[in-house]
């Protein structure tokens, strides 16, 4: 089973679709609310269904009111799909295409019904159809006549202008006048998740793109996840076999808004602590890919002493992961030491860094955490990270495990992306260099002494002899006496 995750970072949001509160209670709260159930079960397809159909009925007024909707066109072949899998009618017919059945669109000879489409919910349209349909002697031909709406009825029909009987003919306004609200509730209500489904696809093959801008990011989860993995090269395979204990199937994953309903709080706290990055970046509520910076080094102890820094590398190499720190290309560590501190991004002269951990997580694939983000060109983090080098020495000599803190160069604007919450690690991996490691600034010559190269500022040689002597009193399994310098 997946371990708890101990950053408890928050889950998705509940709400999918802007609608009023006439409309929540139309489709029903359960609608907007993504639960941790398996995507072929009835609750969740009425989940989907409700986000197309809402969306649907906003597509059509925004195209009508601007008089770009020929319903003829657009709503009457969907109304026939849709009406023959909530009616179960096998034979219905487009009667527009006959100049004979100028009252109505479709029709059912089995169910000896006539269907008519329309956008207006207004008395004067079902009295008008009434009065064609009876001057066309319709009546003759089906007993039934329903109307489907594409958009939202009236609260009732109670004109006396309205026909309900006449010879074989029957007509209840409260029956034979459906809306899309009314559709959903009758499949939801017989549970038949077939239909449920056919009707779902029907609505995402005829207008999918269409609809998406009323979508609200809806499957902002599933591309997240999806982009996450992608830009971390995670198989198919992989990431199926990973998310199993969570009941992940290939058609689950396969489809981003079907992975968006199926990414409940708890995959999502998963898959956050296997990448470090944020939950709520993954559920779309925060834009920032690391906000909170999760996995990130709480304090400041790092800098401030040999013993804060080693205990980072002994934390990380305990965990199995490998150190690197990211500095944007062609600004090397000694020639910042000249410039005076900045700290506002919005300088000019303003260097970030990263110190990032990585190892192999649950997806067979590399995962990196921010475990530092600090001012490059601030004298006290730079200065850091030359405890941290002579950390990872020291590290090496007293427990004889190889170590090293590569160190890698990026474009600056790369860097600065990475930090604004638009850019995953791995990718300033991929687009930096590997240009040296921490030994090529402090590194043992086997002798028991530490040495600096030139490219550590000479500035620091009292400061890092005196953390040192400090560090070798409390620990009595390192003999090391002294860091020289050229």
């Amino acid at each position: 089973m997946p371990r708890q995750n101990p950053l408890g970072l928050r889950g998705r949001t509940s709400c999918l679709i802007l609608f009023s509160n006439q409309e929540s209670k139309r489709f029903g709260e359960a609608s907007f609310i993504s639960t941790f159930t398996p995507m072929n079960s009835t609750q969740a397809l009425a989940d989907r269904l409700a986000i197309y159909l809402a969306a649907y009925k906003h597509y059509i007024e925004l195209k009508s009111k601007a008089r770009l909707l020929d319903v003829a066109i657009f709503g009457e072949p969907l109304a026939r799909d849709l009406a023959e899998i909530v009616f179960g009618y096998k034979d219905l017919v487009n009667l527009n295409l006959e100049t004979s059945f100028p009252a109505v669109d479709l029709a059912s000879s089995g169910a000896d019904c006539a269907i008519q489409v329309t956008i207006s919910s207004h008395t004067t349209k079902i009295v008008e159809t009434q009065q064609k349909f009876f001057a066309h002697g319709l009546e003759r031909t089906y007993s039934k006549l329903k109307f489907i709406i594409l958009g939202d009825k009236q609260g009732t029909y109670d004109s006396h202008r309205i026909i309900r009987t006449q010879g074989a003919f029957s007509f209840d306004p409260d029956q034979d006048i459906y809306d899309l609200g009314d559709l959903f509730k009758i499949l939801v209500a017989a549970a038949d998740s077939a239909k449920i489904e056919a009707f779902y696809r029907r609505l995402e093959s005829e207008i999918g793109s269409s609809i998406r801008p009323y979508l609200l990011d809806a499957d902002v989860p599933g591309q997240h996840l999806r982009s996450l993995f992608s830009e971390h090269d995670v198989r198919n395979t992989d990431a199926v076999q990973a998310l199993k204990p969570f009941g992940m199937s290939r058609a689950i994953y396969s489809n981003s808004l079907s992975l968006a309903e199926f990414a409940d709080k708890e995959l999502i706290r998963y898959v956050a602590e296997q990448f470090w990055v944020s939950g709520e970046w993954i559920d779309g509520s925060c834009a920032h890919i690391y906000n909170n910076g999760p996995g990130a080094e709480m304090g400041t102890e790092w800098r401030r002493s040999l013993r804060g820094a080693y205990e980072l590398v002994k934390r990380a190499n305990a965990s199995g992961e490998k150190l690197s720190i990211i500095i944007p290309a062609g600004r090397s560590l000694r020639e910042l030491d000249a410039i005076d501190d900045v700290v506002d991004h919005k300088r000019r002269n303003y260097e970030h860094f990263f110190l990032v951990a990585s190892k192999v997580n649950d997806f067979e694939v590399d995962c990196f955490r921010l475990v530092i983000s600090d001012p490059l060109s601030y004298r006290k983090c730079r200065d850091g990270i030359f405890l941290l080098f002579m950390a990872a020495e020291i590290y090496e000599i007293m427990t004889h495990k190889k170590t090293y803190i590569d160190v890698y160069d990026v474009p600056r604007e790369h860097l600065l992306s990475c930090w604004f919450g638009d850019t995953f690690i791995v990718d300033l991996i991929r687009s930096g260099r590997l240009i040296r490691n921490h030994k090529d600034f402090i590194y043992n010559d086997g002798t028991g002494v530490l040495k600096s190269t030139r490219d550590v500022p000479n500035r620091l040689a009292p400061w890092l002899q005196e953390n040192l002597t400090e560090f070798t009193a409390k620990h009595s399994s390192s003999h090391l006496a002294a860091i020289v310098f050229p």
